[in-house]
């Protein structure tokens, strides 16, 4: 949950600041996943592995929604 808050705060510190536009709701998913796959390794032993099998399955679970997402505008494109 800190890694998802603290993405969004620098989505939109980015936003506000620089004037950078998102590209995809994603980028702050994949950004979350950077941050908890950096934490894990502070931890040892089993809560490390725990942790970053957590985020990689984070990872796939967006990967394939934003291709489920993004197939209806593929479709229309044909």
């Amino acid at each position: 949950l800190v890694a998802l808050c603290w993405a969004m705060w620098n989505r939109r510190n980015r936003k506000t600041f620089e004037f950078k536009n998102m590209r995809s709701p994603f980028d702050v998913v994949y950004s979350a996943c950077g941050y908890v796959t950096y934490w894990a390794g502070l931890l040892k032993g089993d809560d490390r592995e725990a942790v970053e099998h957590g985020s990689k399955m984070l990872r796939i679970n967006a990967s394939n929604m934003m291709r489920i997402c993004a197939a209806p505008g593929e479709s229309m494109k044909s």
